[in-house]
């Protein structure tokens, strides 16, 4: 198994800092107190991601240069901080071409000062909230989101914050560059499933790839038996394998998975969904018998998801990227007594975020689905966790986020052959399950370890998704 945080990508942060030039001779130290406090900045920012930052901007026409700079910087979010108060125009050059997220740093070494002995140059030194409001209005004539981060630089709090928009807005810059994929078809009269590409086009400037069912058949014919071997000795080191299990069910598999990690690589599918029932047993037996193929993908950071369901397989990677692993379930039932809901699904599934080694039997049969094969099983890790649904209902012209953070509870669960968990969500199940449909999801759902909705909602303001979170 995989650490969660393999694929973290790391942030480029974009700071503009801000000074007012007209005090730099009325007050001599002011502007060096400003540089050392900003020297501390970017130290703290210099652990969450690649800080890329101007010279000083204390006029309106150095921050016209900063503008151009960081239209070249490629930044993923900008955060702008003043040494203290700063006229507006020296950031309204800066952002006005940019289309990144911003956030106002209205942020300071200390928690507080000595009043009573300070002097002017002390109290312009602590100014900086004086500009917040002048800021947030010029943003706002500009018509640019943003938030304002408030908080002294000993706050853990804060820099959780900071580290959650610019890790948001990394995942997005990413997720934009990354191929997402179809495999066969959606399952029949499935009327949540197809993915309008349109979407997609508009959000990524791609389409689906969709490979063809016949390369899978191709490759499969292709794998040697070297390659056979190989993968079933990583099979019986990654899983406890049932008696249930001969030695050709497991090569059957083997042989699924090079095929499989084949076609995904050349087409470099970073996410998919894949279906298709089939006439002839070999052709039925490709997706069958996919599931530990695909589970193996997903634990590397390429989810695919069953009845091609390419979206969420798509909030699968949100969660991968996000240092979540994402898990592939739908609601199983509901618990009025102890108010939690039963999740799960067949099929793929992500080993990296069970607890413990994950379990490999053989079924006879996977409800709803033609065919016969393996069934991954485990334990959820018990925690923390955020539930994702990509959808493009009530999405306007891309798509919708709709997320909750909830929590894997232990007890007694299905023993079915496939992995689910209890979920407890932050309000009584009648309400969420009410609110959680009103906002037009999907029927499945991904799940991350840990809350990450703050990182949700700065990925969805820089891809341009509405976000809405339940509970």
């Amino acid at each position: 198994m995989e650490r969660l945080d393999a694929r973290v990508p790391r942030p480029r942060i974009g700071l503009l800092p801000t000074g007012h030039s007209y005090y730099w001779a009325q007050f001599p130290r002011l502007k060096t107190m400003g540089e050392a406090m900003y020297a501390k900045l970017r130290a703290h920012l210099e652990k969450i991601g690649d800080v890329v930052a101007p010279e000083l901007v204390d006029t309106a026409e150095k921050a016209q240069a900063a503008g151009e700079f960081f239209q070249r910087a490629d930044v993923d979010i900008l955060l702008l901080f003043p040494f203290g108060y700063t006229p507006g125009m020296c950031i309204v050059p800066a952002v006005r071409n940019l289309t990144v997220p911003i956030r106002i740093l209205n942020a300071h070494e200390d928690s507080s000062y000595d009043y009573a002995k300070a002097d002017t140059t002390v109290y312009l030194h602590h100014e900086g909230p004086c500009c917040i409001p002048e800021y947030a209005s010029a943003l706002i004539t500009l018509g640019k989101k943003f938030k304002v981060r408030t908080g002294a630089f000993g706050d853990d709090r804060l820099w959780r914050e900071v580290r959650e928009d610019c890790l948001g807005a990394a995942v997005a810059r990413v997720f934009r560059g990354l191929n997402f994929g179809v495999i066969g078809e959606t399952y029949t009269h499935m009327t949540d499933m197809p993915t309008d590409e349109h979407r997609l086009l508009r959000s990524t400037g791609k389409l689906l790839v969709r490979p063809e069912v016949e390369e899978i058949l191709e490759a499969f014919n292709r794998v040697t038996p070297a390659q056979v071997k190989a993968m079933c000795r990583q099979f019986r080191e990654m899983y406890d394998v049932d008696p249930t299990v001969t030695d050709k069910h497991l090569s059957v598999s083997a042989q699924l998975a090079v095929a499989f990690d084949g076609v995904i690589a050349r087409h470099d599918i970073s996410a998919f969904g894949y279906y298709w029932w089939g006439e002839k047993e070999s052709v039925t037996l490709l997706r069958s018998q996919s599931a530990l193929a695909v589970s193996r993908l997903a634990a590397l950071g390429r989810p695919g998801v069953t009845e091609g369901d390419v979206k969420t397989a798509m909030a699968m990677k949100i969660m991968d990227l996000l240092g979540g692993g994402g898990m592939f379930l739908e609601f199983f039932a509901m618990d009025f007594d102890r108010n939690f809901l039963l999740m799960g699904h067949d099929g793929p599934s992500n080993i990296n975020v069970a607890a413990g080694r994950p379990k490999l039997q053989h079924l006879e049969v996977h409800h709803g689905k033609s065919g016969h094969g393996l069934g991954i099983d485990f334990a959820m890790r018990e925690g923390p966790v955020t539930l994702l649904n990509l959808t493009q209902f009530d999405a306007g012209e891309t798509f919708k986020l709709i997320y909750t953070v909830g929590e894997v509870i232990p007890g007694d669960v299905l023993n079915i052959g496939n992995p689910n968990c209890r979920v407890r969500v932050p309000m009584p199940i009648h309400l969420f399950m009410d609110a959680w449909c009103q906002q037009g999801p999907s029927h499945h759902v991904a799940l991350g370890a840990g809350d990450h909705c703050a990182e949700i909602e700065s990925f969805a303001e820089t891809m341009g998704f509405r976000s809405v979170r339940v509970g």
